[in-house]
């Protein structure tokens, strides 16, 4: 007894081909507009407003992205913009057409026995394999070495494939898996979208840190010294301080020991120096506008505000607060307490701390191209157990507490001119995500390979 689907059931159409070219194509146009935008606007504002964001799941293309294509040298900004499904909504539609499809057309054809003992193998593959990426120590080792993280998937995978085989029959089950793979690569693409973050930590020869900054965010910060080398951070994030600028509110909350109101905001600007009656001793701070960084260019937006202190109804000063290093913390004093107030790039502070014994920064001979860049580090953590030494250097990062710290760069200290590292650190919870996808689709793809090529050998005897 057999059922058949209406063309009508919302199903069908769902798990239709075209709807998967239509999708397709969508993403592409998506990718090219945003490779456009990128020249003027930076490659992370791009992942983010065509990709990651847009309210109701719709972003904004302006014309303008196509005037550097369609009329090259033209100044004259175009105007206007058009309606678009973001990139996490187009992906959710080709996830949904992707399981609709395995719906539809992929029929269990098992039965009895075998059907049940194919279940149990997919059940628990998929447990071994979640345990090796959901327990810490396990995790923390195969994302360690890309080659025993394989080594371990490998015996999973291969049970993976005989109860896919089992259960879906030898024509179907390596297509399923290459599907399988695929669903699960757009999975971690959300993973990666909604968990995922970066910084970077710069640390100087012989010193040591424990903060990430992260140079795309701003937050303004209230800092008093508690003695030793402890210290008090009270931050305001920054939808906070933009919302308080649009709006010309104050900011005001119990854990502040002011409240603040946002004069002027600048997402990039240049600072200097102004000084009073000619005394070299008096200094005030001036910042203005420029335009931000676009994408072809290497430097960072610098971030500046002016805003005004308050503590209750009483005004304490109008300050100047900048992301350049040049431009000193305001210092207030309240209730005994001095608080350096600045506007920063978001920090981060770990439980652990990285020292830089030794860095390294080799050329290739008769060159001013780098050869190796290698930082020697000591990682002391919480745990004096897990505290030990660590070589980082290009590809090949350090692991630790499911961060990754990659070599990036180095600098020059201004006082004493010795070298400091930079080290990228990625914080992002599906890393592991695209390995196991291309291991599932390749084990898929081998399947239907041998099957076909066994069933191309009995056609040929015959």
């Amino acid at each position: 007894m057999s059922a058949r689907i209406s063309k009508h059931n919302p199903l069908t159409w769902l798990a239709s081909l075209r709807l998967t070219v239509v999708l397709l194509a969508m993403g592409m146009y998506l990718i090219f507009v945003g490779t456009l935008a990128q020249v003027e606007n930076g490659i992370w504002w791009v992942v983010e407003h065509y990709f990651r964001e847009g309210r109701w799941g719709v972003v904004q293309v302006e014309f303008d992205v196509f005037r550097a294509l369609l009329y090259p040298g033209s100044e004259q900004k175009w105007q206007g913009s058009h309606p678009f499904p973001s990139g996490f909504v187009i992906i959710g539609l080709l996830l949904a057409n992707l399981l609709a499809a395995h719906a539809m057309r992929f029929k269990i054809t098992g039965k009895g026995g075998t059907l049940w003992l194919g279940i149990g193998l997919i059940v628990l593959s998929s447990a071994v394999t979640g345990y090796t990426v959901l327990e810490p120590q396990t995790s923390a080792r195969i994302q360690q070495d890309v080659m025993l993280m394989l080594g371990i998937w490998a015996v999973p995978m291969a049970v993976l494939g005989v109860g896919c085989h089992l259960v879906f029959g030898g024509r179907k089950a390596g297509i399923v898996l290459v599907h399988a793979g695929l669903i699960l690569m757009l999975v971690g693409e959300y993973i990666t979208g909604l968990g995922a973050t970066e910084g970077r930590m710069l640390i100087p020869e012989f010193g040591a840190s424990n903060v990430i900054i992260d140079s795309r965010e701003v937050e303004l910060a209230f800092v008093s010294d508690l003695g030793g080398d402890r210290q008090q951070h009270v931050v305001v994030p920054e939808d906070m301080v933009l919302s308080a600028h649009e709006s010309e509110d104050k900011i005001t909350d119990e854990a502040l020991p002011l409240s603040v109101r946002i004069n002027a905001y600048m997402p990039n600007s240049v600072g200097k120096a102004a000084f009073r009656n000619s005394d070299p001793t008096d200094i005030s701070w001036e910042v203005s506008e420029k335009p931000t960084v676009t994408g072809t260019e290497q430097s960072e937006d610098r971030p500046s505000a002016v805003a005004t202190l308050y503590e209750g109804d009483e005004r304490v000063g109008q300050y100047v607060l900048s992301t350049w290093e040049t431009i000193p913390p305001a210092r207030v004093e309240v209730d005994g307490r001095v608080w350096a107030v600045s506007l920063r790039f978001k920090e981060t502070h770990l439980p652990y701390t990285l020292q830089l014994n030794d860095f390294s920064h080799d050329l290739f001979t008769g060159t001013s191209t780098a050869r190796n860049f290698s930082s020697d580090m000591r990682l002391q953590a919480a745990n004096d157990a897990e505290s030990r030494d660590a070589y980082i250097k290009m590809n090949h990062p350090l692991r630790y507490d499911g961060k990754a710290f990659f070599q990036a760069g180095f600098f020059q200290q201004p006082m004493n001119r010795n070298l400091g590292t930079i080290l990228q650190v990625a914080d992002n919870p599906g890393a592991w995500v695209p390995y196991l996808s291309c291991v599932v689709v390749t084990v898929g793809l081998s399947m239907h390979f041998v099957v076909s090529l066994l069933r191309y050998g009995r056609r040929a005897r015959a």
